[in-house]
């Protein structure tokens, strides 16, 4: 409208006693704005943005306002969760990059069950890149086949009973009706235990990603749908107290001693991974101006976790990560027996025996830890079948809802993380199945997720230290080494 004839439509920019300075100037404006749409500003300037101008004013100090004294529902306090931190992420950090551990086998084209997802994400941080098959190790390919590979070469042809061996076992490889009956048993007996939708490692509509190449990180991904995922989450899969409003799809914390324990550890767990899930995209923001650099936000942290932004409930939420933590911590110590029973198998000897030792270090540095979560606590009493049924049928559902997830990353990290948290509730509610050596057993995927959220987890405690932190010039970090 500014374009138009007569002074009184001018914008004031342009007011002038010379109306034909005016006229000429007002012939100039679309050039002038098209110059400004076309040339790319330098990317020195990238920091002087009004994001980054409000970012180096930005005060996170009442994010952290929680965090201290005991963690809610658990037997430690916060401090010592960071000291514990503080030993383990490291160890995590070096396990998490090796071949069994940074390979996840998963689903990433299931359409939502629950509503229809418009299309995915275009955005460029959304995309994954897969692995190629010759990307994986054999053995975790096929670990059945590449044991019989790896036995029947290294048998001696001096060795009789090898042939025969083979003789035997390639006249019937089908099991009797009784084994077959017990198999069935014991896939009916882990499936009532399982928290989770599973993907089956058998089919062949899954992918290899490798994790390591494709980083839990900001992409850009909001709006609605992912509201519409956390809504599902907080409103319809979280016990909530008839008191608390649903305009807000978050339980308030001053109304969770209104519910049971269990429902209330539920939650606490829920927004514990949100909160770990929060801070990564926090502390692997897309810098401006610089599209393959990443690194801390705190203008956006502030936005998620400062008391002002979230109803007062922002550091609570940074506790019940703490509490998350925790309980995952606790799933990974009493599953001890199992962690020293698996091979960790990939094909190459070698590099399985070092990824075992690295998995028993990191056991024996929790052991070290003092009393954390008590699972005992939980579904005792008359009620107790019924509830857990409940929270198992409510934590599925979870897992479903990860396909609902239009950004491709996100459901990757998403599933991934869900599937962790299952894994540690399978374990802490299985009675002792898990804490015997010859006890239960867990599928590749499962024992992947549970270290994976582990590590993240622990990564996200860790990385509170960059929003506490003193800052740099032009609200960067001292140190760029976090920068990915």
């Amino acid at each position: 409208m500014y374009l138009q004839g007569g002074r009184s439509s001018r914008h004031p920019f342009f007011a002038s006693t010379d109306d034909a300075v005016c006229g000429r100037m007002e012939k100039l404006l679309p050039v002038i704005l098209l110059l400004c749409v076309l040339l790319p500003v330098p990317s020195s300037l990238g920091y002087y943005s009004r994001a980054n101008m409000n970012r180096r004013s930005v005060n996170t100090e009442k994010c952290f306002c929680e965090l201290n004294g005991q963690v809610e529902d658990c037997c430690c306090n916060v401090s010592t969760v960071e000291v514990v931190v503080l030993e383990l992420h490291p160890q995590l950090q070096k396990l998490l990059k090796s071949p069994y551990f940074r390979f996840f086998r998963v689903a990433l084209d299931r359409p939502c069950p629950f509503w229809n997802e418009q299309g995915g994400c275009v955005l460029k941080g959304c995309s994954i890149s897969l692995c190629k098959e010759d990307d994986v190790p054999v053995g975790i390919k096929a670990a059945v086949n590449a044991e019989k590979a790896v036995f029947s070469k290294d048998a001696s042809t001096n060795d009789p009973s090898c042939a025969r061996e083979q003789e035997l076992s390639s006249v019937d490889d089908t099991i009797s009706d009784v084994n077959r009956r017990a198999f069935n048993d014991w896939r009916q007996h882990d499936a009532s235990d399982s928290f989770c939708h599973l993907d089956d490692e058998n089919s062949t509509h899954l992918d290899y990603v490798d994790l390591t190449l494709n980083p839990e990180r900001y992409t850009g991904y909001r709006g609605e749908s992912p509201h519409r995922v956390w809504n599902a989450i907080y409103q319809e899969n979280c016990f909530r107290p008839e008191s608390a409003s649903s305009k807000f799809p978050f339980i308030p914390s001053r109304l969770l001693g209104s519910l049971c324990r269990e429902k209330r550890a539920y939650y606490r767990m829920i927004s514990g991974l949100h909160a770990s899930i929060n801070v990564h995209l926090c502390a692997k923001y897309q810098l401006t101006g610089q599209h393959d650099k990443f690194g801390p936000n705190q203008e956006e942290f502030a936005r998620r976790f400062d008391p002002d932004h979230t109803n007062g409930e922002g550091p609570q939420w940074l506790k019940n990560l703490y509490f998350t933590f925790l309980m995952v911590l606790r799933a990974v110590i009493k599953a001890g027996p199992l962690w020293q029973a698996e091979r960790f198998y990939t094909g190459d000897a070698a590099v399985d025996q070092h990824v075992k030792e690295l998995v028993l270090n990191i056991l024996n540095a929790t052991r070290s830890c003092p009393s954390t979560f008590d699972e005992t606590m939980l579904f005792n009493g008359d009620s107790a079948s019924v509830l857990k049924r409940e929270v198992q049928s409510h934590f599925k559902n979870i897992s479903r809802i990860m396909d609902c997830v239009a950004c491709q990353r996100c459901r990757l990290w998403g599933k991934l993380q869900v599937q962790g948290l299952g894994t540690a509730m399978k374990i802490l509610f299985s009675g002792d199945q898990y804490a015997v050596g010859d006890g239960g057993a867990l599928q590749r995927t499962e024992i992947v997720a549970l270290f994976n959220v582990f590590g993240r987890l622990a990564d996200s405690i860790n990385s509170l230290s960059l929003f506490r932190q003193p800052r740099g010039d032009h609200g960067r970090p001292k140190s760029s080494k976090n920068e990915l």
